[in-house]
């Protein structure tokens, strides 16, 4: 499973949507996965949205009730029911 811990400075845009998750905040993480542009580095959002979503689950419900069918948050709570064993 993705470390939960992102250096701020090394990268600013999955630390915010990582602090957003604390706060119920789904718009950084929307925000985080649009801004990957390659393969790895969305892959990378994914799985540490998806890890962020088993420990707290929440926000990824307010964002799939605000965007339905939205395919970013659609992506990230597959992956989470994939860590989940679902």
């Amino acid at each position: 499973m993705p470390d939960l811990q992102v250096d701020p400075e090394k990268d600013p845009v999955l630390a915010r949507a990582l602090v957003g998750t604390l706060r119920d905040e789904w718009r950084p993480a929307a925000d985080a996965m649009r801004s990957a542009r390659e393969w790895e580095r969305r892959a990378y959002i994914m799985l540490t949205l998806a890890a962020a979503a088993k420990r707290r689950v929440e926000w990824l419900k307010n964002w799939l009730k605000a965007r339905p069918g939205d395919r970013d948050a659609v992506a990230v709570h597959n992956t989470m029911e994939s860590l989940s064993g679902n």
